[in-house]
């Protein structure tokens, strides 16, 4: 039995590779007979480092392109309605198609990729939807975040393949509501992110690391930082302001409390400047006046071995979603600091939104620092109150697994 997993970019964004470590490890629980294909922006970086050497994934190269819904496709769309079977008209690579054609379910992972991040985005990430159900394939839209579509005619796109696809889940409430609001049909359920259940590295793994990195924990204060210029490029901030703000917050904890940070990237493409957390989080070194208490982690790690390393902080500052899905998970107060639905939604059922999030569209320094204190003076009362909700969250994490076992296990069963 074969699972192709879509929506997936690289291994070199930390968040892209928890979701596919604990989406497989999710659904081979549901079917232990499946193997996984997982569309790839670089297959060979992320076969190298897939860590599970008891579940059977493949990775497959597919990257984004802009054609998806071409005169020529659409018409192959238009043909399969009338049951006209046609490979020649079809514009994709042979090696998209073939692996859509020969799976026996469809994964949409990717954790907010059906959001609205522009036209072009949203066609590419729903294309593949399209071509499974025109050939009849089983999708589960899997845990995402969907925000709401900025246009009529890009949300009727939308609604049209969300009520062909077979079962949704969402990771937060705020998106489980809106899919209520705009009428979908398909079955959908509010769970959680997988990457609530990733495992972090073992402490030996940990202490190499720190040791490696050249940080020594003490009984210090230990901040996490993760900071990323998409926060600022889909948040309608500016960049250079933010970092002056983030700057001054980073400056005061450590005259207030004497306390370590630790700049913890979670996207790190070492060819694209723009997209690598280590150049941003050096940005805000710079700035900084109190720079010997800093520490940022220069290694590729593993969103595992990240996860360890958040474990070992206090207090999280967060942009990236799952540097937040990782402190949360462990009863480590948060401060998201949010561009979208997905950070509001996910802060809201673990935490709390109010206390625990900042509008990076328009924060203050007043507002980012108040709420940094408010986490660090209250961070035990806070880890108190998160474990009730955890427990919550880790069921809704495996519903995921049980929801398609549900769902599509009598039918996959019966294919074999």
């Amino acid at each position: 039995m074969n699972i192709l997993i879509t929506g997936h970019d690289s291994f070199r964004n930390k968040g892209c590779q928890a979701l596919i470590f604990t989406t497989t490890e999710i659904m081979k629980q549901a079917f232990p007979d499946a193997n996984f294909t997982v569309f790839s922006w670089e297959p060979e970086f992320d076969q190298a480092n897939y860590d599970n050497p008891s579940i059977e994934c493949k990775f497959i190269q597919h990257r984004f392109q802009t054609n998806d819904f071409s005169l020529r496709n659409k018409i192959w769309l238009t043909i399969n309605k009338y049951g006209i079977k046609t490979d020649r008209i079809l514009w994709v690579k042979p090696s998209f198609y073939n692996a859509i054609k020969s799976c026996d379910l469809m994964v949409v992972s990717g954790g907010d990729i059906l959001a609205d991040y522009g036209e072009t985005s949203v066609k590419h990430c729903f294309f593949p939807i399209a071509i499974a159900k025109a050939l009849k394939k089983p999708v589960f839209v899997f845990a995402q975040s969907i925000s709401p579509y900025k246009s009529d005619e890009l949300l009727n796109f939308a609604r049209h393949y969300l009520n062909k696809v077979d079962l949704i889940t969402v990771r937060e409430g705020i998106s489980y509501e809106y899919l209520k609001n705009i009428k979908i049909k398909t079955p959908s359920y509010l769970t959680a992110d997988p990457a609530f259940l990733l495992q972090p590295s073992s402490e030996e793994r940990l202490k190499n690391i720190l040791n490696k990195e050249g940080i020594s924990m003490d009984s210090s204060l230990t901040v996490g930082i993760s900071v990323s210029e998409t926060l600022t490029k889909w948040g309608g901030s500016n960049q250079e302001n933010f970092l002056k703000t983030m700057a001054a917050v980073c400056d005061s904890i450590i005259r207030q409390y004497r306390a370590r940070l630790i700049f913890v990237p979670h996207v790190m493409y070492p060819d694209d400047p723009s997209n690598d957390d280590r150049v941003v989080s050096e940005k805000v070194r710079n700035i900084m006046k109190e720079k010997g208490s800093v520490y940022l982690l220069r290694g590729d790690y593993s969103c595992r071995d990240l996860k360890s390393v958040i474990g070992k902080c206090d207090v999280l500052i967060g942009a990236r979603t799952h540097a937040t899905i990782a402190s949360a998970s462990q009863h480590i107060p948060t401060l998201a600091l949010a561009y979208s639905t997905k950070a509001f939604g996910i802060m809201e059922d673990v935490l709390d939104r109010e206390k625990c999030t900042c509008d990076i569209s328009k924060v203050t320094l007043d507002e980012l620092l108040g709420k940094t204190v408010y986490l660090i003076e209250n961070r035990e009362q806070i880890r108190e109150s998160a474990s009730s909700r955890l427990r919550i969250i880790t069921e809704r994490a495996y519903m995921n697994g049980s929801l398609a076992q549900e769902v599509f296990g009598g039918t996959l069963t019966s294919k074999r």
